[in-house]
């Protein structure tokens, strides 16, 4: 199974590798970076960020069995008077097929969402509050406010696991 993935940031594509060996034990996976356009910007709100995902899995798929891409952003829920950051992934196949699904969800201190909304980018805002670089690539700002208890790999797992669900349960999904 050849599956390209629209980043070049290593732990998407690790991320990638582990959701995709857990739903198809026993299959060869091999998981490849594309550098993909998402055609949105650096730091995606609300439909943007899925956008972003298609975007990539379309860019990625080549001649490819599977397509990824993940986008994280800021999403807001009705009753909350904090965005969410969450990761998007959609998944393309060659018929064209497309899941998608996103990972754990949660708020962001006020002022790094105030950065955010002044065009600041999570990426910047965690590596400015928490001193570290390539936040994207390590432990990501979840890995910093959850103090380790949860990284963003297990969240970009998580949500190509997500979208996943419909090609496990296949039969469920295609009418």
């Amino acid at each position: 199974m050849k599956i390209y993935v629209g980043t070049r940031n290593v732990l998407k594509v690790r991320a990638t590798r582990s959701a995709f060996a857990k739903t198809f034990p026993g299959e060869s996976v091999l998981v490849e970076s594309i550098a993909v356009d998402a055609n949105v910007p650096s730091q995606p709100f609300a439909g943007e960020i899925l956008r972003g995902a298609i975007n990539r899995a379309r860019g990625a798929l080549g001649n490819g069995d599977f397509g990824v891409g993940i986008e994280a952003g800021l999403v807001e829920f009705p009753g909350s008077d904090c965005p969410f950051s969450v990761q998007l992934c959609a998944i393309l196949d060659r018929s064209g097929r497309i899941t998608t699904g996103h990972g754990p969800g949660y708020e962001l201190p006020k002022s790094i969402v105030r950065q955010l909304l002044s065009g600041s980018t999570l990426d910047c805002e965690t590596s400015r509050v928490a001193g570290l670089s390539e936040p994207g690539t390590s432990i990501g700002a979840i890995g910093y406010l959850s103090e380790g208890r949860i990284d963003r790999f297990a969240i970009t797992c998580q949500a190509v696991l997500m979208a996943l669900i419909p090609r496990i349960k296949n039969g469920l999904y295609c009418l």
